[in-house]
């Protein structure tokens, strides 16, 4: 029994979970959960959620066994506020002049709360002595952190206290005095410290994006160190994660980190801020600024909340506010006052994974999680530029009938493999179309190869070639094609899929059900309505007007569903599902119970 603890002790005495999802999707909530000294999302919840009449099915048969295991197992999770480690930078500043030129240099969104920068300024007045007392103990606390092994258990402990008591107060003053002025406070501040290490930006000096996530290592370090000492795990959960190179940053160096991304849909997300007392315009402003596609120079310091979710280990999902659940049925729970049945089956899916964590195997995938692990690994296949997308196709039974991933047709060569200088120098001419070699507009690419040798581009390139996207091309050419998805190369994954069907032959798949690691665009999601596809399970939403335009019309029978996918994917399906030691094996070592030795026939006693 000893060696098996030992074994699944590697993953249970340090776990960090990133959160991810846009503002007013519930990643907060999720923390308040974790941080429970019990497991209160768990513990009796097969007691309160009504069952169905009849027989055990296989989800409830699941969800017995999570609940079985973190009865004994959990452990609860210390919550590091990604805005938390935003003021404490903001802490950092020299003097309080700094800490003011910091906010009054962020535009307001709207008229509301304080209506000049004056009004600002003078509300920022009363924090000037706790700002003076705060910035003492961050500037000493910052010294503690960046030391080597030199800091005492006490003083880490201290550094602790400040980030999770002194500074979560400060920022909720803060809150009150900028109004609706917050958000795009913190979300500038992030963005400067990301590029300049400050939320200043009037340093010169350019740093990497991962200093918000290297300061937040610095504390799981430092709470890793003290439960070391006392011989405890570390469960850390990030509220929230909003940069993908700081989930790269996170993922590169903890075999342990799993990112989880809280999904719904954009209605939900408008009233649950609403209830919040958030306006239309700056709900608006929250979403152009989630949303608004980033240039390569912006990704690496602003926010790219669509990157995080693509990125995401785990989808956890819902699709109702609690403002309308609450018109329904309320189930009383503990010292909770209330769960709905939503916040019942989200729990339940945090559950799952958090039990999945600490004991890899424990459970096994769903239908859902099995088709999309498909679909995921098909995206690899694709020699796109820009963004890999898989799709599988399947009936009501889960069997898999096709898959795709967005790629040029059989036979032509994929944007990965094909190279600018080559086209310029009229070689491995097959790769090419007559109209990008013959196109007087296409004369472009010799001004484009000239401007990457003005660039030096070879020594930069460090071994690389140039891929040839020729969309970037033509539609910069014309403005009304920037959108236009017909001039494309490559057919979309869900496209792909729909015609392996044709090319190959199948039995109908009308009321199948279609997986994309991205949203159908409008084309696509007429081809599957074409088809009888019942439901379409996606991870992140594409940009336009598929569900408002194509899927929201005609007979009722034949709409296909769009359906936010909730499970496990890529690397964390195969770290999850596949069990350290064979769970037979297991129970054997753990209860010194030989079933093959009882269960022999007994020997008759011959004389």
């Amino acid at each position: 029994m000893e060696v098996i603890e030992q074994i699944y002790k590697l993953r249970r005495n340090f776990v960090i979970i990133g959160l991810t999802g846009r503002t007013g999707s519930g990643c907060s909530m999720l923390t308040d959960w974790m941080r429970k000294d019990r497991p209160a999302y768990c513990a009796d919840l097969l007691d309160l959620i009504p069952q169905k009449e009849g027989p055990l099915d296989n989800v409830q048969r699941k969800h017995r066994v999570v609940d079985s295991f973190l009865r004994k197992n959990w452990t609860s999770f210390m919550v590091i506020k990604a805005s938390d480690v935003i003021v404490y930078y903001a802490l950092l500043l020299d003097t309080y002049s700094a800490f003011q030129t910091a906010i009054t240099r962020v535009g307001m969104i709207e008229k509301s709360g304080p209506e000049t920068e004056t009004d600002i300024v003078e509300s920022l007045s009363t924090l000037q002595k706790e700002f003076s007392r705060l910035h003492k103990l961050a500037k000493k606390c910052d010294v503690i952190l960046e030391s080597d092994k030199t800091q005492t258990k006490q003083q880490l402990q201290n550094c602790i206290n400040f980030l999770l008591t002194e500074v979560p107060s400060f920022r909720e003053k803060l809150r009150e005095i900028l109004k609706e002025k917050y958000i795009a406070t913190f979300q500038q501040w992030g963005n400067n410290i990301r590029k300049y290490n400050s939320v200043l930006d009037t340093t010169k000096s350019i740093h990497t994006p991962a200093c918000l996530a290297r300061k937040i290592k610095q504390f799981i370090k430092a709470q890793h160190r003290i439960n070391k000492e006392d011989d405890k795990p570390t469960y850390v959960v990030i509220d929230a994660l909003r940069n993908p190179y700081e989930i790269l940053y996170f993922r590169e160096r903890y075999a342990s980190f799993y990112v989880m991304s809280m999904n719904t849909t954009d209605d939900v997300r408008h009233i649950n801020l609403k209830s919040k007392g958030y306006t239309d315009a700056l709900i608006e402003a929250i979403d152009k600024q989630e949303k608004e596609k980033k240039e390569i120079a912006q990704r690496f310091s602003e926010q790219d909340i669509d990157k995080c979710i693509e990125l995401s280990d785990i989808h956890l999902a819902w699709e109702k506010s609690f403002e309308q659940e609450r018109k329904g049925q309320e189930i009383p729970f503990g010292d909770i006052k209330y769960l709905t049945e939503g916040q019942v089956d989200l729990l339940k899916q945090l559950s799952t994974y958090i039990a999945l964590i600490m004991h890899p195997g424990l459970v096994p995938p769903t239908p859902h999680e099995r088709a999309m692990q498909v679909a995921y690994t098909a995206k690899l296949n694709s020699g796109c530029l820009s963004r890999q997308v898989g799709a599988v196709v399947t009936n009501t039974d889960f069997s898999v009938k096709s898959i795709g991933w967005n790629t040029v047709p059989q036979g032509q060569t994929p944007c990965s493999l094909r190279c600018l200088l080559d086209l310029c120098e009229e070689k491995d001419t097959i790769a090419y179309s007559d109209y990008e070699q013959k196109e007087p507009f296409f004369a472009v690419t010799s001004r484009l190869l000239g401007a990457y040798k003005e660039k030096e581009a070879e020594k930069k390139l460090n071994g690389l070639r140039i891929p040839y996207c020729f969309k970037d091309v033509h539609t910069s050419s014309d403005e009304e094609q920037s959108h236009n998805q017909v001039h494309t190369r490559s057919l979309h994954a869900e496209e792909n899929a729909f015609l392996q069907l044709a090319k190959y032959g199948t039995i109908g798949i009308a009321g199948g059900y279609l997986y994309t690691t991205a949203s159908c665009c409008e084309l696509c999601a007429k081809k599957a309505y074409q088809l009888g596809i019942k439901r379409i399970f996606y991870i992140d939403a594409y940009p336009g007007i598929t569900k408002e335009h194509i899927l929201s019309s005609g007979n009722l029978d034949y709409r296909p569903d769009m359906t936010l996918f909730r499970g496990a994917v890529g690397r964390a399906y195969i770290n999850l599902f596949n069990p350290y030691v064979p769970l037979k094996d297991e129970i054997k070592v753990r209860t010194g119970v030989n079933v093959k030795a009882i269960s022999q026939p007994e020997k008759s006693d011959k004389a």
